[in-house]
This record gives C-alpha cells, structure tokens and sequence, in this order.
C-alpha cells in the first residue's frame, strides 16, 4: 500500500478489520492510501484449493455463505490449513481453531465434522440470519471432506 505517510506492506491475513473504530471502514487502508500491488506466493507441493459457496436460487447475485479452503496434504495427512468463509461477517472471518485441529491429521468424516461444528462456536447470528449457521457448518465439513479426497 502506499499513501502520503509512504509504502507499507500488510498481511492478507491482517488486512481486514472490523469496523469497530469507523462503521465505514473495514479494512486498514487510510483514508488516501491504494493498493500498489498483491504478492501470492506459489503453492507448496501437495496443495489442494477451492472456493465454495451457498446462493439464494431467487437472487443469484452474491453467496449467502462461502468458504475458501487451502490444505496442504501429504498423502491423506493435512500438514496445514487456511480456512475462510465469506458472508457470515462484515469481513472475510478466518477460521483459526478449525484450521488448528485439521494440522498434523488424516482427514476423515468424524475430523470434517467435527470441523464444521468448530467453525461455528461463538456464532452470534442477527434476527433473520440465523439460518447461516447450519449453512457454514455443513458448507465447511463437506469442502474440507471433498477437497482432502482429491487428488492434485
């Protein structure tokens, strides 16, 4: 990024906040800063990645749910995760814990499940959202199932 106080570089990861300080604001870019560039770096042996999502069939316009999951496998084993879902927050909501539980371990139904009830601890669904939850539940057991059972 780059503004008049100069260039800083940021962490995806560190990138969007939320907008507890200014309800306009949900990433940390001031207010004349830009993006110059973004550097992703190249996938390491035995990376698998999709992008799934949940739509409202009426709308069709942009995912009621999503999630992005990256594992890094070696053979059946996941060595790491990153995990993501979309549209259950004002920012992209980074599943730390769940990723923590898939690292070191063979990916099996009980473990994606298991997933999916982590990924959703904590949840404080709005009054006409509450439907998102089984959604994210089930959206991220059977992403993390189907992606550790194909084959790069």
């Amino acid at each position: 990024m780059a503004g008049p106080s100069g260039e800083r570089t940021v962490k995806a990861a560190d990138f969007f906040v939320l907008p507890r300080r200014n309800a306009a604001a949900e990433n940390v870019l001031e207010a004349e800063d830009v993006i110059v560039s973004v550097s992703v770096p190249n996938a390491r042996p035995g990376t698998r990645s999709t992008y799934n999502k949940v739509m409202d069939r009426e709308a069709w316009t942009h995912a009621v749910v999503s999630a992005a999951v990256v594992l890094e496998m070696n053979g059946d084993a996941c060595r790491q995760a990153r995990i993501v879902l979309g549209g259950v927050a004002p920012i992209p909501w980074r599943l730390t814990e769940v990723e923590k539980i898939l690292a070191g371990q063979r990916i099996t139904p009980a473990l994606a499940a298991r997933a999916g009830e982590l990924a959703v601890v904590g949840a404080r669904p709005l009054s006409k959202n509450a439907y998102k939850i089984p959604l994210a539940k089930a959206l991220v057991r059977d992403t993390v199932l189907n992606l550790a059972a194909a084959r790069a």
